[in-house]
């Protein structure tokens, strides 16, 4: 009875030495990758550019029902919708002051 020959098992890859051996690398939602916008989330960078604009909060309140990709994006996206919601509070008391004032 003849035996098989012995074959050497299947290497796809082989480590070159010193290099790192992290397979998520590259990956996106991986910890250490930085985050787009010179390594703030876009979240962040919409609510400081509210600061000129007001617009962007209410673009990252819509945004954080529908942005999924990266989890660190979450807080600058609440710090939109928070800011949004002041900012549209503070509207709606403004206009309901100025047209009591108006009839006085």
């Amino acid at each position: 009875m003849a035996t098989a020959p012995s074959v050497p098992p299947l290497e796809l890859y082989k480590p070159v030495p010193g290099e790192a051996q992290d397979t998520e690398a590259g990956v996106r939602g991986h910890r250490n990758d930085r985050l787009p916008c010179c390594g703030l989330g876009i979240g962040w960078v919409l609510f400081i550019s509210s600061f000129f604009l007001t617009i962007p909060w209410y673009v990252g309140a819509v945004l954080l029902c529908f942005y999924r990709e990266e989890k660190r994006e979450k807080p600058g996206f609440i710090a939109c919708t928070v800011a949004a919601v002041i900012l549209t509070i503070l509207i709606i008391v403004m206009a309901i002051l100025d047209a009591v004032l108006v009839h006085y």
